[in-house]
């Protein structure tokens, strides 16, 4: 008999990613051992509008997003390959402007 695994991680949503989404948090149920890019991936499919402000053209992550795994930025972590785990805290955030 094979199991499927899943895990539970709570996506934290700010700025213009709440507006689209029309709530601050998104919790979503993945495969145990998902990666960050695959979270990310499952919440455009989940809340489209979300995803546009995500991914570009080509499918990739906008460069000018900071995404951040419990408190910590994905890009000192090993980026979206991040593996997640049951629990884990995802956030992003639109550059912030200022002068």
């Amino acid at each position: 008999m094979l199991y499927c695994l899943l895990m539970q991680v709570m996506v934290k949503l700010f700025g213009e990613f709440r507006e689209a989404a029309g709530r601050a948090r998104v919790e979503l149920e993945l495969p145990a051992g998902a990666t960050c890019g695959e979270a990310l991936r499952r919440l455009s499919q989940l809340a489209p509008k979300v995803g546009e402000l995500l991914f570009g053209e080509a499918g990739r992550l906008r460069d000018h997003l900071h995404v951040f795994l419990n408190g910590r930025n994905v890009s000192t972590l090993g980026g979206l390959a991040v593996r997640l785990s049951d629990g884990d805290s995802v956030a992003f955030f639109p550059p912030i402007g200022g002068g």
